[in-house]
């Protein structure tokens, strides 16, 4: 009987908590400040979660060197150039709005990115290895070219054939010419080019007389240099007059360099006058725009005419004045014996006659043209008498 009542007690228990669970309405739960704190950042967290981005971060682009951004049908997209011009099928290749970095990051992960970067790179290599042959040939011709116009400077050769030289140069390259036995390739027809093609070709003589100024900057800098780089110097200078009468001034220093004495040449000037004013001055302007030391000229020589050894005015004057009082001048050996064996040959009477007889054959051959072709069989008949 009990355990009936028990069980009916039970029952009818379940059913009233069931019924009145029912019945019962909501109870209002008050939220402590830190809960509700921590339930408003878990919003928005959602919130910035589901967040679109409008704006595109530039330095994707640096990061990124393959992304790029269009505009399309009023639109900003972004996409992989890389997989575009492979007509590649993901959505970088077509374009995006989804302006998201971890999606980027999964686009450069994937199959395609990856076998197109790779064909990228493989091109690029193979372009910049052809424009290192092509910059190398273009270096061996220009090289070559300088040589050229070097060994017609070197031997007193007129820039005049300088083209010619040229092209002998490129036949000797073109049939590779060695030691052993070449056959040479026929002639071929050139096409008529245009004429500014040639100031490229660097083959007339305007590019010849760049190259010498190139060639003789060159030495001249690493000629002042060592130059400067001596304590003391001396300069010794001359006067020279041209075929067409202008006057120039030879300059020549000599310097030391590891303990050697060395002597350079070191220009020429031209002189509007002789007298010793203007010749200092043009010493003086030449040593200043080659940036030359001439503080440490130390002696000087010359011809020892009176306007370079004149005790009040003269060159070496000036220069113990303006630069150095202990400059030291002396009247150059060279032209010293010249004077002295003038001076000899007008005591002995065998070198007045000799000087008479030369002068009388060259004023007697000078002044025919036939008289010359004469003479000029005559040196042939001696050099070569079977001829």
């Amino acid at each position: 009987m009990s355990n009936q009542y028990d069980s009916k007690r039970s029952f009818s228990s379940e059913n009233e908590n069931s019924s009145s669970k029912k019945n019962k309405t909501p109870e209002s739960i008050e939220l402590s400040d830190d809960e509700t704190n921590n339930n408003d950042e878990i919003g928005e967290l959602q919130i910035k979660r589901s967040h679109h981005r409008k704006n595109i971060n530039k330095d994707w682009f640096s990061t990124y060197t393959w992304l790029e951004s269009e505009e399309k049908n009023q639109e900003t997209l972004i996409f992989c150039k890389l997989c575009r011009n492979a007509n590649g099928t993901s959505k970088f290749s077509k374009g995006t709005n989804v302006f998201r970095i971890d999606k980027i990051k999964k686009h450069s992960n994937t199959n395609e990115h990856k076998e197109t970067e790779l064909i990228s790179l493989n091109s690029n290599q193979n372009e910049s290895n052809r424009d290192n042959t092509e910059q190398s040939d273009e270096k061996k011709t220009i090289i070559s070219l300088i040589m050229s116009n070097y060994f017609s400077s070197k031997h007193n050769i007129s820039l005049n054939v300088y083209s010619d030289l040229c092209k002998l140069v490129s036949l000797q390259t073109g049939n590779n010419v060695s030691d052993k036995i070449s056959t040479l390739k026929p002639a071929s027809l050139e096409k008529l080019s245009n004429p500014k093609s040639k100031y490229g070709s660097h083959k007339n003589p305007i590019a010849a007389c760049d190259f010498l100024d190139s060639i003789a900057s060159v030495i001249k800098n690493s000629l002042f240099e060592e130059l400067n780089s001596s304590p003391y110097w001396s300069v010794m200078i001359d006067e020279a007059n041209s075929i067409d009468g202008n006057k120039h001034l030879a300059i020549v220093g000599k310097y030391i360099t590891n303990n050697m004495p060395i002597m350079r040449y070191l220009g020429l000037i031209n002189l509007e006058s002789t007298d010793s004013e203007n010749i200092y001055n043009k010493i003086k302007l030449f040593c200043i725009s080659n940036e030359i030391s001439y503080q440490n000229v130390i002696h000087f020589g010359s011809d020892g005419a009176s306007n370079m050894t004149g005790y009040k005015s003269g060159v070496a004057a000036r220069f113990k004045k303006m630069m150095n009082p202990f400059i030291s001048s002396n009247h150059c050996v060279s032209h010293r014996l010249h004077l002295a064996g003038e001076d000899a040959s007008d005591e002995v009477i065998y070198f007045q006659k000799y000087e008479k007889t030369l002068q009388a054959l060259y004023g007697y051959f000078s002044r025919s043209h036939k008289r010359q072709n004469i003479l000029k069989l005559m040196q042939v008949i001696n050099y070569f008498p079977n001829y």
